[in-house]
């Protein structure tokens, strides 16, 4: 910055010109002629001052401001910096005055940035699903681009940024997405949309993530100083590797309507067997409640095309599968290992039905209860849908037909 100067000489017998030491009204003797004291009472211009910046960096003139020292004038002072912001005062204290410049931030670096997902139980600990997940590479504010490759099946990851100065201001950039949560693109059907909402300081902002098998997920945190000029992005691209399950299930009751729907759940082996003990399960004789503990546990569930068909895109790892469909046995594959990039058809599977209440074996209390709703409608009261195995509205002898000729049949279980 460089100051220039310019002073006007007051005039002659100037009403301004005072030929005193002291303007409080007493005469100081000894006064050295030339000596003069100037007074700008009434308002006289004395000189100019300016200031030119030796760079093309703008100033917020609102950080100025205008302090007295210890030789001041005892004038009234008047700095005009634009036509918003002056410095007056008009009896300063004895002293000289300066410029203090308490400039705006230039900081727009992050300190933390954590990408994270569950929550926090404070009061039951061990019941916290809370989880970090670890950046390459690891985060330092000078570092602007990221990855995480993500293992696990996941819809949603919540970024936390915190700022490195309080008064800078975020911005998140994410993939834009329809009312159905899609991903929505370009015209030209490959360029995806994002969009940009503001994100606070240290507070925890989900972010949906794209599907397996559909493009990385791209994160970008923007950054903006409190001076508003500098600015930095930080990018996360979030990799998802992810192997293919397919296949499809036939449920023979149905097949004269070319359906054959059912449910897929897919479970993490190491989550089944803190429940299931598949080693020790054995023959079920009287029923057991396998399919019950199984829809407690978290899993990724699906279901089949009309047809039957099914191809599901899931993180490498290990898996137990459970094909089912109500009323009808299960089908489980235990211990799945899926590997990125590969491919496990498990074939046509065909399921059973006969198994009313989901116990592993189609025994004397499914047919019981299917010859107590004999000749009923699904429109009646009370009655389960579920038991019309060719879905014609009728519980009658087709139906009862499949629970004889399934009889004492057990679900299956393939490793």
């Amino acid at each position: 910055m460089r100051l220039t100067t310019a002073f006007y000489p007051p005039v002659e017998n100037s009403e301004h010109i005072i030929e005193k030491d002291d303007i409080t009204g007493g005469t100081t003797e000894g006064t050295t002629e030339g000596k003069k004291v100037i007074t700008t009472q009434g308002g006289v211009l004395l000189g100019k001052m300016s200031f030119k910046m030796l760079t093309d960096e703008r100033i917020d003139m609102t950080g100025f401001e205008l302090v007295t020292g210890s030789t001041s004038p005892i004038t009234g002072i008047k700095i005009n910096l634009d036509a918003t912001h002056c410095y007056e005062k008009a009896n300063p204290k004895t002293g000289v005055f300066r410029f203090t410049n308490e400039v705006a931030s230039k900081d727009a670096d992050l300190s933390n940035l954590v990408l994270s997902s569950g929550k926090v139980n404070q009061e039951n600990p061990d019941e916290s699903t809370y989880k970090e997940y670890n950046l390459t590479p690891s985060f330092e504010k000078e570092t602007k681009n990221y990855t995480l490759t993500l293992l696990e099946h996941l819809d949603i990851i919540d970024i936390t940024a915190t700022q490195s100065n309080e008064f800078a201001t975020m911005k998140i950039k994410t993939p834009k997405r329809d009312e159905k949560g899609n991903l929505m693109y370009e015209e030209d059907g490959t360029t995806i949309i994002y969009e940009e909402k503001e994100l606070a300081n240290e507070e925890k902002t989900g972010v949906t993530l794209n599907k397996l098998g559909e493009p990385d997920t791209i994160i970008t945190v923007h950054v903006t100083a409190e001076n508003n000029l500098i600015e930095n992005e930080y990018q996360i691209i979030i990799k998802r590797p992810y192997g293919i399950i397919k296949g499809s299930i036939y449920t023979d009751p149905t097949a004269s309507k070319g359906t054959h729907k059912a449910n897929i759940r897919i479970y993490k082996s190491s989550l089944v067997s803190t429940k299931i003990d598949w080693s020790t399960l054995g023959t079920v004789e009287n029923g057991d409640n396998v399919h019950e503990e199984l829809l407690k546990l978290e899993a990724q569930e699906y279901e089949t095309n009309d047809d039957g068909t099914y191809e599901i895109y899931v993180a490498p790892g290990k898996y137990d599968i459970l094909l089912d469909k109500p009323a009808y046995l299960d089908c489980i594959y235990i211990e799945q290992q899926i590997e990125e990039g590969e491919e496990y058809d498990l074939g046509n599977k065909v399921l059973t039905p006969g198994d009313l209440d989901k116990n592993g074996i189609i025994n004397g209390s499914d047919l019981s209860t299917m010859k107590n709703i004999y000749g009923m409608y699904t429109t009646d009261e009370n009655i389960n849908a579920d038991y019309d195995f060719n879905e014609d509205t009728a519980i009658d002898g087709g139906e009862v037909s499949y629970v004889k000729t399934n009889y004492l049949k057990t679900r299956e279980i393939i490793e």
